[in-house]
């Protein structure tokens, strides 16, 4: 008779698995897991590239509508002005421009939350926490022979906006800080953001002038419609009637006078066509295009670089990681001063349009960044207080300069 513990089936049924089925069993589940892992991975990614795309859009956008309200708010009475220029900057200091901005100064109408808001800056703090929990207004709580007194009666306040490079180096020169600064305007004060030293020959604002709006600029473009710019197709920059522009001046100043726009400087400083004769009020733009482009500062050091030198006139061009471009043709990317608009991308070979955005060609090293942001685009209309800007074409017609 054989015992129970020398049956071979039962022996059989009792063992567990060999070596190499284990091997196998570690080996696929290693690969079910790398899988899985990979998928989180990309989903991970994808999630945190649209969420970084959110936020550039959204923090673009609150600036974009912040420098709209301001447009739409112009005063087209005697005194109002709106004074736009472009200014070169030379960032590393090697003789070369390397940046181009605008810088804007306006007089615009003000409501009551401007006059709040202004009159309450220099107020101690804690009065203005104690005015919140009593729900009422901070001025209350301040002695009568201590309250501001701000200039309202005019009902204007003036405004400026300008772009300073943010550092020299490799990584950050490309970028802009865009700055911001208001104060209420006195009847017939001139303003102190129009004197002409308001800002330096290098064209900084006086220290403390103004203050940050945000950082990480990479492009503020600005058109302005004349009375004859023909925009319903698409804004064109140009000297002809039609063409839109990108500097203004409200009251035509003098060539020879400092604030004046300085052509020499560059070619976008040059008056509109067409523009009417003075009347008693300054000039207006019927339309304003706002377009402004962001780089997170996070994003820098994952940005392609060129791998082959880039000469003046090259317009293909190899790069570290095609793959990290904005591969949609008509978007701009930017290396060292030099803008260019996209017109191919194949791998990480990328086909261009050179010298765009107003910038000029210039040639490139290798190991260059490559820049490009997200873009936000506003139009703002104008209100007039006259048709002046109409005459010469049908009542019915809004295309002259006006929307869409």
């Amino acid at each position: 008779m054989r015992g129970p513990g020398l049956n071979p089936q039962g022996s059989l049924a009792r063992r567990g698995f060999t070596m190499v089925e284990l091997m196998v069993a570690a080996g696929l589940a290693a690969v079910l897991m790398v899988a899985l892992f990979r998928l989180l991975d990309t989903a991970l990614d994808m999630w945190t590239r649209g969420e970084d795309q959110r936020l550039i859009v959204e923090r673009g956008a609150a600036t974009a509508e912040l420098l709209a309200e301001d447009l739409r708010s112009l005063h087209s009475g005697a005194q109002g002005d709106l004074l736009v220029d472009w200014v070169n900057f030379d960032v590393d200091q090697d003789g070369r421009v390397d940046r181009v901005w605008p810088r804007l100064r306006l007089v615009r109408s003000v409501s009551m939350a401007d006059v709040v808001r202004l009159s309450a800056r220099g107020v101690d703090p804690a009065l203005v926490a104690q005015a919140a929990e009593l729900g009422v207004d901070v001025e209350t709580l301040i002695p009568e022979d201590q309250r501001p007194t701000p200039a309202i009666q005019s009902g204007l306040m003036e405004v400026a906006w300008a772009v300073v490079p943010v550092g020299t180096d490799a990584l950050s020169r490309g970028q802009g800080l865009l700055m911001r600064g208001e104060a209420l305007l006195a009847p017939g004060s001139v303003g102190k953001f129009f004197k002409s030293d308001f800002f330096s020959s290098s064209g900084r604002p006086k220290v403390g002038a103004l203050e940050e709006v945000s950082a990480g600029l990479l492009w503020l473009g600005l058109q302005f419609a004349t009375q004859t710019s023909i925009i319903w197709d698409g804004w064109n920059l140009g000297s002809g009637l039609e063409h839109s522009c990108a500097s203004w001046d409200a009251w035509k100043r003098s060539s020879d006078d400092p604030l004046s726009p300085d052509w020499e400087a560059h070619p976008w400083n040059m008056a509109g066509a067409g523009m009417p004769a003075l009347s008693g009020s300054p000039l207006l733009p019927r339309r304003v295009r706002v377009e402004l482009e962001f780089e997170r500062p996070a994003d820098l050091r994952r940005r392609p670089t060129l791998l082959e030198p880039l000469e003046k006139q090259t317009a293909s061009f190899e790069v570290s990681d095609g793959a990290g471009l904005p591969y949609k043709k008509g978007r701009h990317i930017l290396i060292d001063g030099e803008w260019m608009e996209v017109q191919n991308l194949r791998g990480d070979r990328v086909s261009v349009k050179r010298a765009a955005r107003g910038t000029a060609a210039m040639p490139h090293e290798i190991g260059a960044r490559v820049h490009f942001g997200e873009t936000v685009i506003v139009e703002v209309p104008v209100a007039m207080h006259s048709d002046d800007w109409n005459l010469g074409r049908p009542a019915s017609s809004d295309r002259l300069g006006g929307g869409r």
